[in-house]
């Protein structure tokens, strides 16, 4: 297998359904396992490992202002309307084709960051939404 690792510059966002692919950047994918220590008695020298329950990073999306889509989904959180999706992150090829995809399961908006205007900089207006999700699948 010949393969060169996926750039991190080609890819596409889809929020259960509205498509949003002009995202500049995705971080916090991953999942942690909750490990306890158990001792026993009489072993001094090392303690079991017990493992317990999947903990999945909440997913950060910046993109630059350009419509109302993000904002309007966390509005409606605050406002009692609490509409969990499954929000779709593709990560091309050099060729545009998908070459890996994750899923993050039952997401929920948990913070909108909107942008810093600034007149002295000459800089593209973003806003930054932080997504919690409840799973995490990689194809």
């Amino acid at each position: 297998m010949d393969k060169a690792p996926l750039g991190s510059f080609g890819f596409r966002v889809s929020l259960g359904g509205g498509d949003l692919s002009l995202f500049q950047e995705v971080s916090g994918l991953g999942v942690q396992i909750n490990v306890t220590d158990v001792p026993e008695g009489g072993m001094n020298f090392s303690s079991h490992k017990v493992l317990g329950n999947a903990q999945f990073n909440d997913v950060t999306l910046k993109r630059g202002l350009i419509g109302p889509e993000m904002f309007s989904w966390i509005n409606d959180v605050v406002e009692g309307r609490i509409q969990r999706r499954s929000v779709t992150i593709e990560v091309l090829d050099d060729q545009g084709q998908v070459a890996k995809t994750f899923i993050c399961a039952n997401a929920v908006p948990v913070k909108w960051d909107g942008p810093t205007l600034n007149v002295m900089q000459d800089a593209i207006a973003t806003e930054t939404l932080v997504i919690a999700i409840e799973g995490l699948t990689v194809s």
